[in-house]
């Protein structure tokens, strides 16, 4: 008995110190709308894989939190969640207080002008003002394309698509591999008889809450991501999912 207790002790002074230094994963609460196939409601999605890369498991946790754009937005501004993605590079992002942006965007948005042929000439940019326009809410095109106004702000591309097909707009405006996903998802609206044409690609970020948790994990995602980009392993990951695009940091 006196054996099996002086052993059980020893291992307990032995793994006492190395347990102590087992550090319980960071939880890096992460700020977003649904984006299918991009950010999947089960946690899954090309931009939830990319943060696993970037994120070592064994030091931060991942936790989601889904809601609109908008809300997204202003969860972090609060400090109350840590990052959101897809923030545009473009002088908006001035608009956004108490956020700081990624050194380096992640993707790009291309931008498409969704029109009726028969009421609407093919889009241009520069006269994009001439045209009631409409977008998802709280994307601020207006800033990026330009415009002093912005257009009408719909919940989904379901509601945009139907806005054109009804004449309430000329234009909707969306991002195209969200609109690409939506048209071949289970139940999306046709596409016809309306068209789209690419007008710009926009480079996107991620923005972090301005403390100090929101600095800490800016400052893993930025030494790390042009780490793995020196790799090679960022480029792979990027080939893996080509509907992603990965900015040049050569």
């Amino acid at each position: 008995m006196t054996y099996r207790l002086s052993l059980l002790l020893f291992c307990f002074l032995v793994l006492q110190p190395v347990m102590a230094e087992q550090k319980t994963p960071a939880e890096l609460h992460i700020s977003t709308p649904v984006w299918p196939g991009f950010t999947n409601a089960d946690g899954s999605g090309a931009y939830a894989n990319l943060f696993r890369l970037i994120y070592p498991k064994e030091q931060v946790q991942l936790v989601w939190h889904f809601s609109n754009y908008g809300r997204a937005i202003a969860l972090v501004q609060q400090g109350k969640h840590h990052m959101v993605p897809g923030l545009s590079a473009h002088e908006s992002i001035k608009q956004h207080n108490s956020v700081l942006l990624s050194a380096h965007p992640f993707d790009f948005d291309l931008i498409v002008a969704i029109y009726h042929p028969e009421h609407t000439a093919p889009p241009r940019l520069e006269q994009l003002k001439q045209h009631k326009l409409a977008w998802d809410l709280a994307y601020d095109l207006h800033l990026v394309l330009g415009l002093k106004e912005k257009g009408y702000e719909v919940l989904d591309i379901k509601q945009g698509l139907e806005l054109v097909k009804n004449r309430r707009i000329d234009i909707y405006l969306a991002e195209k591999s969200e609109l690409q996903q939506y048209l071949q998802g289970e139940t999306p609206m046709k596409l016809q008889p309306l068209e789209y044409k690419e007008l710009l690609k926009d480079p996107i970020y991620l923005a972090f809450a301005d403390n100090e948790a929101g600095r800490s994990f800016k400052e893993i995602w930025d030494r790390r991501f042009i780490n793995l980009y020196k790799t090679g392993q960022l480029k792979q990951f990027y080939r893996d999912y080509p509907q992603l695009t990965l900015p040049t940091l050569d």
